[in-house]
């Protein structure tokens, strides 16, 4: 498959092929490498942004939500 470049006000568009199945308003960051290869990453909002005061160690304590202590994956907020 290929696509073309678009001129779209002062922008240059790319059209994304409907079979890869995104969403419309989805958010990406640019990236242009040195190569000039261009890539589309998926922007990651922090869900704790909204309320930078909000304490989740004292939230679980409060609600008596046990903590193993053991994280498995990246799932270790305490340490980012």
């Amino acid at each position: 498959m290929t696509v073309k470049t678009r001129r779209q006000g002062n922008s240059i568009m790319v059209t994304i092929p409907a079979s890869f199945n995104i969403g419309e308003n989805v958010e990406f960051e640019p990236i242009k490498d040195e190569n000039g290869v261009i890539s589309l990453l998926p922007v990651r909002h922090n869900i704790y942004s909204a309320d930078s005061n909000y304490d989740l160690r004292k939230a679980m304590e409060e609600e008596n939500i046990g903590d193993n202590g053991t994280p498995v994956g990246r799932e270790d907020i305490w340490n980012d």
